[in-house]
């Protein structure tokens, strides 16, 4: 088990489309965690790829959660 903090990016219909997102952003493999939700699968970012603070100018969390 790591002790990485993650933050939840959203929720995506499959892998791909979770993977695709990720890419589109500029987020390191490494930095990315899918997990099985329900029907479709949860992204998660590792907070230390997000800034020392957990957020930044370009933060990837409000653009999903606010739904584009």
């Amino acid at each position: 088990m790591s002790n990485w903090q993650f933050e939840d990016m959203g929720d995506f219909g499959d892998d791909a489309a979770a993977g695709r997102w990720a890419k589109r952003n500029n987020v390191d493999p490494s930095d990315v965690r899918i997990s099985r939700k329900g029907d479709g699968v949860r992204l998660e970012i590792r907070r230390s790829a997000l800034g020392d603070s957990g957020r930044r100018d370009d933060d990837l969390r409000d653009g999903r959660r606010t739904g584009w």
